[in-house]
C-alpha cells in the first residue's frame, strides 16, 4: 500500500495532494479493468447456466459499463423464471423488485397454477420449471475470482 507522508505545511498538503492525484489516475483505470474482468466472468458463467434452461429461453447476458464500473445484464420475458424457477420449484434465492413465489405470476396472468396447482404445457401437466440460477452462479464466481483477479491486475 502507498504511504504518503503530510507534514504540517502549506507546501506539504499541496504536494500530498499532488500525490494523491497521481494515485488516482493509476488506480481508477485498474480498478475499471477489475470490474471488467469479474463482469466478463460472470457472464460467462451465467450463460453456462441460462443454456440449460429448457422451454424458458428468452434472456440474455450482457455486460454493460455503468458509473464507476461493469453490471451484468439479463433481460427478456423468461428472466425471472429461468432465475426463480416456476410453480413449486420456486427459489426466492434473494430479493428483487417483483414477488417471488410459488403462484405469483399465475395469480396475476392465467391463474391456472394459482388455482389448480399445475398448467399443461407441450400437451402434459406441469407443475413447475427448475430455478437455474444463472446470475446468483454469476454472483458466485465472480466473488471466488475477485482475489485472483485483482492480484493480476495490481501485480501483488
Amino acid at each position: 500500500m502507498k504511504t504518503i507522508t503530510i507534514e504540517l505545511s502549506k507546501g506539504s498538503c499541496k504536494a500530498a495532494l499532488k500525490e494523491l492525484e497521481k494515485y488516482q489516475k493509476q488506480i481508477k483505470p485498474k480498478m475499471l479493468e477489475v470490474c471488467k474482468r469479474l463482469a466478463d466472468i460472470g457472464a460467462q458463467e451465467a450463460n453456462a447456466h441460462l443454456t440449460l434452461a429448457n422451454g424458458n429461453d428468452d434472456a440474455r447476458i450482457s455486460t454493460e459499463p455503468m458509473d464507476g464500473g461493469y453490471k451484468l445484464v439479463m433481460s427478456g420475458t423468461d428472466v425471472y423464471f429461468i432465475e426463480f424457477g416456476t410453480g413449486s420449484y420456486v427459489e426466492p434465492h434473494y430479493q428483487v423488485s417483483v414477488p417471488v413465489f410459488a403462484g405469483s405470476w399465475s395469480m396475476e396472468h392465467s391463474q391456472k397454477y394459482a388455482k389448480q396447482g399445475w398448467w399443461w404445457y407441450g400437451g402434459e401437466p406441469l407443475v413447475g420449471t427448475e430455478a437455474y440460477m444463472p446470475m446468483y452462479y454469476a454472483e458466485k464466481k465472480m466473488r471466488e475470482e475477485m482475489p485472483r483477479i485483482v492480484k493480476e491486475v495490481f501485480g501483488k
